[in-house]
């Protein structure tokens, strides 16, 4: 469990976003309740467009900067493995 500056665990209740993965041609959107989600892969092909990752959380203590870095942490982590 993260925790915010102020030391209080951050709670993560809903959780939307299209996100981008290597290797796959559609955008793929995320939607998630507490711990679970779903990726679906969408009809919408990213094409010549940039390449993007964009989410949205809902929910308590929630902290915009330590979730950013955690979720790139994660991203590149991920990517060094390969």
């Amino acid at each position: 469990m993260f925790k915010n500056k102020e030391g209080r665990p951050m709670t993560v209740i809903r959780s939307k976003g299209i996100v981008s993965f290597a290797g796959k041609a559609h955008q793929v959107m995320l939607q998630g309740v507490h711990e679970l989600y779903d990726l679906n892969e969408t009809p919408q092909l990213w094409g010549e467009s940039p390449r993007i990752n964009r989410l949205v959380f809902i929910g308590r203590n929630l902290d915009k900067n330590i979730l950013q870095e955690h979720f790139i942490s994660t991203v590149l982590e991920r990517a060094e493995r390969k």
